[in-house]
C-alpha cells in the first residue's frame, strides 16, 4: 500500500512539474506570436503602401529563402530592398484574403516558437499605358517569417507561382 501512494504522489508530482514548467514556454511563445503577428500586419500594410517603412521591420542580417526557380538559396535585405522597390515602380499590390496568421514551429523541435505562417493571396496589377491595357492577376502564396528575440525579421520565404504572374503581366 505504502508502494502504490508513493507511486501516486510521484505521479501527482511529475505532472504538476511537467503542466508548470510547460505553461510558461507556451504562454511567452504565445505572446511572442502575438507581437510578431501585428508585425506581419503591419509589415503587409506598409508593402501594399509601397513605403521604405516595409524594410525597418526587417534586421539588417534579414535573409529571404530564394524559391522561385534558378533562385539563390540566400537572398540578402539589400538584394530585396532594390528588388522590390523596382517592383513597387512597376506594380500595385493589395492584399485581398483575410490575414489568418498562422504559428509557426522551431524545425527541430517542433515546438511553437512566435514565428509566423500564413497562406494568402495577393492581387499584383499594372496601370494601363498609350499602348497597353491595365492588368491584374492574383497569386495565391504561402509566406512565413521567423523573428529575433528583439521582434525584428530575420528570416523570409515565400512560396507562390510569382515568375508566372509577373509574365502575365508584362506580356
Amino acid at each position: 500500500m505504502k508502494n502504490s501512494l508513493t507511486s501516486i504522489c510521484g505521479a501527482i508530482v511529475a505532472t504538476a512539474v511537467v503542466l508548470f514548467s510547460c505553461g510558461k514556454p507556451a504562454s511567452d511563445a504565445s505572446a511572442k506570436f502575438e507581437a510578431n503577428s501585428a508585425t506581419i500586419a503591419q509589415v503587409f500594410a506598409d508593402f501594399e503602401a509601397e513605403s521604405d517603412d516595409f524594410f525597418t521591420h526587417f534586421n539588417a542580417e534579414a535573409v529571404w529563402r530564394g524559391t522561385g526557380l534558378n533562385a539563390p538559396d540566400t537572398i540578402t535585405l539589400e538584394q530585396v530592398t532594390a528588388k522590390y522597390k523596382a517592383a513597387w515602380s512597376k506594380y500595385d499590390y493589395e492584399l485581398v484574403s483575410p490575414t489568418n496568421f498562422l504559428p509557426g514551429v522551431n524545425p527541430q523541435t517542433k515546438a511553437v516558437d512566435g514565428s509566423v505562417r500564413g497562406y494568402f493571396e495577393w492581387n499584383i496589377s499594372k496601370a494601363a499605358t498609350d499602348s497597353t491595357e491595365a492588368k491584374s492577376v492574383r497569386v495565391k502564396v504561402y509566406e512565413s517569417f521567423d523573428f529575433n528575440p528583439d521582434g525584428e525579421i530575420m528570416y523570409t520565404q515565400v512560396y507562390g507561382n510569382l515568375a508566372a504572374g509577373y509574365a502575365y503581366l508584362d506580356e
